[in-house]
């Protein structure tokens, strides 16, 4: 990992690590998915918030050529509330100690995509825009 990715990758799981205030958002045979309200950001027409995915299983895959063994992943998710769209623009894995083993880093050109019904990221939507209509 280039040193710009992991200083950025340490902040992000800096700021996480203080956040408080996760609630469950769904669930499905593979994890449970929860946000960190605390970390809800409205920028211009979008909301950004961590979201965090908890494995059942610990996990090894090739990210980046290198091997990673990780059973949690936490994101940041820009959702656009009105357009029911959202896009994951960067993800991080986490190894059994909360150790960060593989960073995106920032993705900023991700394609959006529609928010699917029946979903965690439906649910993710309609909690994150929720509590930021409500500030």
């Amino acid at each position: 990992m280039k040193p710009c990715l992991a200083l950025i990758a340490a902040m992000t799981i800096a700021a996480t690590a203080s956040a408080e205030d996760w609630i469950e958002v769904g669930a499905d045979t593979q994890a449970k998915y929860y946000v960190d309200v605390d970390s809800i950001r409205i920028e211009g027409e979008n909301v950004r918030v961590l979201k965090r995915g908890v494995f059942t299983q610990t996990l090894t895959d090739t990210l980046g050529g290198t091997s990673a063994t990780f059973n949690q992943t936490i994101g940041t998710v820009e959702i656009d509330c009105a357009r029911q769209i959202n896009r994951i623009t960067q993800i991080d894995m986490l190894n059994e100690k909360g150790e960060l083993v593989w960073s995106s880093g920032p993705m900023s050109k991700r394609m959006w995509e529609d928010v699917r019904p029946n979903t965690h990221a439906q649910a993710t939507a309609q909690a994150v825009c929720a509590r930021a209509n409500k500030g």
